[in-house]
């Protein structure tokens, strides 16, 4: 493993070789076991196994030793989520850890949808404020998504909205009244609310999380019941660079699969003509399944499979 820095709550602790460092020995069958190091603050194991897991992808399960680890709380908490003190990549990466506040839940009832003509199982409530937070090493920054506040993005909304690149593909732009009650509507529809992208608390981009058997793109698919599907835009030009869409794209994903574990896909609709996003697409590991026509324009549909993100993409 090559020169690494892990970087906790804001602060990086220098590793010359991480492996010397962390007294991380490499097993058979592309694994690896770490030592306890001594006492750790807060957050630090987790922290540490993520980055430990990007800097190596070859890398399939870091062996926690029980005999050691056992005075540890962030290995028993780990051990407890896992069932075992083998922490398994897919495993790991598939833990709430990054959430920001438990999930929400549903009584698991069926309901019919009769606008729709549809049966589909009852939704859990929105969720309110900050929903997932993630240091990703590779961009050096840190990730999170919180629910949009008209009182606080109105007036950015309303500035990307009308960004020429934006309205060519959104083609919602409109003054600030337009936008705030635009915002307004997607905090009280049940199927679907607003999120805000930020890196290091910084916003920059504007996000719709819907379910899909509820939304437009139900009509055009065989949908499954806890199919999760996004819309997407990035407002700030800085923010641009594919290493940072490949961030936030597998950052979003992520959060959709956690905040759900029964959502085993996830799907876009973009229009045809999107070139560009569908560059970052595919690493982010999303595959076209068909074009089609909605009323106002020639789509796509776009789709990741739980199985597939966690095994093959990984964040």
């Amino acid at each position: 493993m090559s020169q690494a820095t892990i970087v906790h709550g804001g602060h990086g602790l220098r590793c010359e070789k991480l492996a010397k460092t962390l007294a991380l020995g490499w097993g058979q069958d592309n694994s690896a076991v770490l030592h306890w190091p001594g006492v750790l603050p807060a957050g630090w194991l987790r922290d540490a196994l993520d980055q430990m897991f990007i800097a190596a992808p070859q890398l399939k399960a870091i062996v926690l030793a029980y005999a050691e680890w056992r005075e540890e709380p962030q290995a028993l908490a780990l051990f407890d989520g896992l069932k075992s003190d083998i922490v398994h990549r897919e495993a790991f990466w598939q833990l709430p850890l990054w959430l920001s506040a438990p999930r929400k839940t549903a009584s698991g009832e069926m309901v019919f949808d009769a606008e729709r003509e549809i049966y589909h199982p009852q939704r859990p409530a929105r969720p309110d404020g900050e929903v997932y937070r993630r240091y990703d090493p590779r961009v050096r920054r840190t990730l999170s998504f919180r629910v949009a506040d008209p009182a606080l993005d109105a007036e950015r909304f309303t500035r990307w909205m009308n960004d020429p690149r934006v309205d060519f593909f959104w083609e919602q732009s409109g003054p600030l009244d337009v936008q705030t009650a635009y915002l307004e509507r997607q905090l009280t529809g049940k199927h679907a609310f607003p999120l805000i992208g930020c890196f290091d608390d910084r916003p920059f981009g504007y996000f719709e999380i819907y379910w899909a058997a509820e939304d437009r793109i139900g009509r055009h698919y065989p949908w499954q019941a806890f199919d999760r599907g996004l819309h997407l835009l990035v407002g700030e030009q800085e923010w641009r660079g594919a290493h940072f869409v490949q961030s936030w794209l597998r950052g979003l994903s992520h959060y959709l699969l956690l905040d759900q574990p029964a959502t085993q896909r996830l799907v876009l609709e973009p229009r045809a003509d999107n070139q560009r996003l569908f560059r970052h697409l595919a690493p982010a590991g999303y595959a076209t399944i068909k074009e089609f026509d909605f009323p106002h324009k020639r789509s796509r549909l776009v789709m990741a499979e739980r199985h597939s993100f966690f095994s093959e993409v990984g964040l």
